[in-house]
């Protein structure tokens, strides 16, 4: 995992993130043994585009929808 992790310049946690999600493909041996994940798993678009967004997922803003608090006291 850690190796995953260095190779596409993530954390562990978003290694770990990815795995859960389903969007890298990863298998244990053992229930709680380390993760063997492929290298050309690490290759897969699905996993780059995913482990280069950054923060929060991006959402468009809605143009139609009323704000909840306005700027009038």
């Amino acid at each position: 995992m850690t190796e995953a992790a260095v190779r596409l310049g993530v954390t562990n946690h978003v290694i770990r993130r990815l795995i859960r999600d389903r969007v890298l493909s990863a298998e244990q041996v053992v229930p709680g043994a380390p993760y063997q994940i492929r290298s050309g798993d690490l290759e897969n678009e699905s996993v780059l585009t995913a482990a280069r967004r950054s923060g929060r997922p991006r959402r468009a803003d809605p143009t139609d929808q009323l704000p909840m608090f306005t700027d009038t006291w």
